[in-house]
């Protein structure tokens, strides 16, 4: 790939990023209305985001920010009150932004003129540009049209290729074209970034960027060349009028230009043709092949880079702190020092020393964790980036429903791997939605039911043990038990007499396709999407939680192992299989002892274990095996306790704690019912990682 799409894929990424930094500004702005560091900030991002866009070519989006700063600026020189309105206003321009980014980066022209144009206008109503008074508006524009009609337009090429050490005589290229963007309008700027060295060569003292533009304008040449009057010696810049070229703006020489838009040129199709015609192009790729005007190959080609092309720009990344890439290197520098002593040691023409090859190993293998452990620290983030977009969603729903929402946010310094933030995102949507929806009453009910008007809405996070809690929590109705019952019996999902419990509820919200809304909306049952949470959970390694009281609200509890990587886990062996258990969940380990046992029923057995009585699981039982000989006195008892119980499980014998890299059964394999995964040993067989809450189940639900 060039550097052009290079230089396009750091601006996608730092741009996602901004959006993301004004989002969460504007909804600080919001409970602290008041110029401040959130102003500014704000002020920042939407100030970069404009340069960016302009230095890339993204004109439609650099203008567009220009008039949110121009709007930003009154709002800091307190020309303009910070409202409610006008924050939901902002937020809804940043959202418009990222559509126009979003469909850049999929390779789309842009936003259709008539909408950008009538967003244009909002901003200006908000910045008063169409409060001046309507006589002198109507004097203006005629004036205006009337310059317009008696001035003469021109097109102007300028190529720009200015010395490395511009920077050396204070002049800054950017402010060149902003003032050469003042004497008219730019058509087009293309930026070479070719000469781009290397990250780590790139000196930012050095230019090694160049342009081309093509400026309508109605300056003469000369006044053109007077902007560069001081760069056109020591520079190569060239200014050549292509009026005669172009027409309305349409270069009429542009052989480059895409078959579609040459058509509509010629007026052979129309522009709505054109659309159609691009949602069948695969459809058409295929009639082509048929009719013999191209060959399959030819076909799967121009696919497979369209395919390429739109997805070049955008590729998963992730920003990480100096310091842990400066550990990393720091780890690897001291494993290439141990492995050479290593070497040298294994090399020696004498009898090597083991004692001291011994040492060396243990070293090796203690920075080999260390390292293990780092890397995975590289993919924890922080939530507060997560819990800042479920406030906005928060906020949107409560608006739309004329609810007054509180939301409170602690915990956001917890950190927790990429890969399972980016998992659970859509599905905590719907707790979200439907807490706000369906969980927080309007303020009239709360009124009457002696609360506040605002209702409350909480995201909360903690670290315990080796798993991180995820906490969404609303004050309002309560999941309506007894129509969670009427509609469970409608739907044959069996239920008992007694009270339903937390747990009983989450197994029946938790049916595929349950709801107890009587219409389908976009807010539609607290069950709806609820499977999906749970599925995606489980995926994880992870659990999901419900508590319910009427007229106090509900909380949605999520845990999730630390880390998606690394997990910390107990080797044992069991009928000639090796499998690990997380050690998040171990309690202890003890020989089994043949007098601590006691039955009842069948073959239920409990063991005594420090002064309580667990049930005991066997493994056999599972997996269809010929049942273990409790009666051993060989046997070991493993004793686990998951939050919701306590239980033991005997084992032939238990080997050793490591960390181990976890991979899914499921994409290699298929899923199977008490195990979460698989690892690799250091004798190259393979362990099977224990599923915990699914064993729970499979022992002691039995459904």
């Amino acid at each position: 790939m060039n550097e052009p799409d290079e230089t396009l894929k750091i601006f996608f990424a730092e741009t996602e990023d901004l959006i993301k930094t004004s989002e969460e500004s504007l909804l600080r702005l919001e409970s602290a209305p008041e110029a401040g560091p959130e102003l500014e900030e704000l002020f920042r991002a939407i100030h970069t985001l404009k340069s960016g866009s302009a230095m890339v070519g993204f004109d439609h989006i650099s203008e567009y920010a220009h008039l949110i700063e121009n709007l930003l600026d009154r709002l800091r020189d307190g020309k303009l009150p910070i409202t409610r309105p006008l924050i939901s206003f902002l937020l809804e321009e940043i959202d418009f932004i990222r559509d126009m980014v979003d469909k850049c980066a999929d390779g789309e022209t842009g936003i259709e003129p008539v909408v950008l144009e009538a967003r244009k206008a909002r901003v200006n109503r908000f910045l008063g540009m169409d409060s001046i008074n309507r006589d002198d508006a109507d004097l203006s524009e005629t004036i205006t049209h009337n310059s317009i009609k008696a001035k003469k337009w021109h097109c102007y090429n300028i190529d720009l290729i200015f010395r490395k050490n511009l920077f050396e005589s204070g002049i800054d290229p950017l402010l060149l074209l902003l003032n050469l963007k003042e004497m008219g309008e730019f058509i087009e700027v293309v930026s070479d970034s070719s000469e781009l060295p290397r990250y780590e060569e790139i000196d930012i003292y050095k230019l090694y960027i160049s342009w081309r533009v093509i400026l309508k304008s109605a300056a003469s040449l000369q006044e053109i060349e007077n902007i560069f009057m001081f760069v056109k010696d020591d520079n190569d810049i060239e200014i050549e009028e292509i009026t005669n070229r172009y027409k309305d703006g349409v270069d009429l020489k542009a052989g480059g230009m895409p078959i579609g838009e040459a058509l509509i040129e010629k007026k052979s199709i129309t522009k709505n043709d054109l659309e159609e015609a691009l949602k069948k192009q695969k459809k058409i790729g295929e009639i082509l092949v048929e009719e013999k005007k191209i060959d399959k190959e030819a076909l799967q080609t121009v696919v497979t880079m369209q395919e390429e092309s739109r997805a070049a720009y955008r590729k998963t990344s992730i920003r990480v702190d100096v310091s842990k890439i400066n550990y990393l290197v720091n780890l690897a520098e001291e494993t290439g020092v141990g492995l050479s002593r290593m070497q040298n040691m294994l090399s020696d023409q004498e009898a090597p020393n083991m004692y001291e090859i011994n040492l060396q190993l243990e070293s090796l293998i203690k920075v080999n964790r260390e390292f293990q452990e780092r890397v995975a620290q590289v993919r924890m983030f922080s939530l507060e980036g997560t819990f800042r977009r479920f406030q906005r969603i928060a906020r949107d729903t409560a608006l739309d429903q004329n609810k007054q929402i509180k939301t409170i946010i602690s915990g956001t310094e917890t950190e927790l791997d990429k890969e399972v933030i980016e998992c659970i995102t859509d599905p905590l949507k719907h707790l979200v939605r439907n807490c706000v929806g369906h969980g927080i009453e309007s303020p009239e009910e709360r009124m009457a039911k002696g609360k506040p008007e605002e209702g409350i809405i909480e995201f909360r996070a903690y670290q315990k043990g080796g798993q991180i809690f995820v906490l969404i929590r609303d004050d309002g109705n309560g999941i309506n038990i007894e129509k969670i019952r009427e509609r469970a019996l409608e739907m044959g999902i069996e239920v008992p007499d007694e009270e339903i419990d937390n747990e009983t509820l989450m197994q029946i919200v938790c049916n595929p396709g349950f709801s107890t809304s009587s219409s389908v909306t976009k807010l539609s049952g607290r069950g709806v999407g609820m499977d999906v949470v749970k599925t995606e959970v489980k995926k994880l390694g992870g659990s999901l939680k419900i508590e319910t009281a009427k007229d106090k609200g509900t909380t949605f509890t999520l845990a999730f192992p630390l880390t998606f990587a690394l997990t910390e886990a107990l080797h044992f062996r069991e009928k000639d299989r090796s499998y690990l258990v997380p050690l998040w969940g171990l309690v202890g380990t003890e020989k089994f002892e043949q007098s601590n046992i006691r039955s009842f029923g069948g073959d239920e057995k409990l063991y005594r274990f420090r002064g309580n009585y667990l049930p005991i699981m066997n493994l056999s039982r599972v997996y269809w095996d010929e049942m273990s000989d409790i009666n051993s006195q060989e046997k070991v008892m493993i004793f686990l306790d998951t939050g919701r119980r306590g239980f033991g499980l005997i084992v032939d014998e238990v080997l050793d704690c490591r960390q181990i890299v976890v991979k899914s059964l499921e994409s290699n394999y298929r899923n199977v019912k008490g195990i979460s995964g698989a690892t690799i040993m250091g004798d190259g067989s393979v362990a099977l990682v224990l599923d915990l809450f699914d064993l729970d189940k499979i022992f002691f639900n039995k459904n």
